[in-house]
């Protein structure tokens, strides 16, 4: 795989887990009230950071992962959901899914760019 290629599959694992984590926050949200639920994370980043390290071909086996959060104190009716801690991951999700997002648009429009420019 070449490198415009591992980029690209870079940010398009990037951005899939950024689309999972906000699907977690989601169902974060709507447990909220549920007696016992506890509350769930997406981890990828930092395991993707620590394969990059390593190796590129670590990297392309990482995959994120959704585990119980069990650092956030639980309520007396088990549940460990915070609606703060829910609405700052959202927007810090937000945020980072819309780097993700002009990172690839900044790829796409250099690809463009060359192609247009070898005519």
């Amino acid at each position: 795989m070449d490198a415009g290629a591992k980029k690209l599959d870079l940010i398009s694992r990037l951005l899939s887990a950024s689309t999972l984590r906000s699907q977690v926050i989601a169902g974060n949200l709507a447990n909220s009230n549920t007696p016992g639920f506890v509350r769930k994370e997406v981890q990828f980043e930092d395991q993707l950071r620590t394969a990059l390290k390593q190796s590129d071909r670590l990297a392309s086996g990482v995959s994120p992962n959704v585990q119980d959060d069990l650092t956030e104190p639980k309520r007396p009716d088990g549940n460990n959901v915070s609606m703060e801690t829910e609405m700052n991951a959202m927007r810090e999700n937000r945020l980072t899914y819309e780097t993700y997002a002009t990172i690839l648009e900044g790829h796409f429009g250099l690809m463009d760019a060359a192609i247009r420019d070898g005519r």
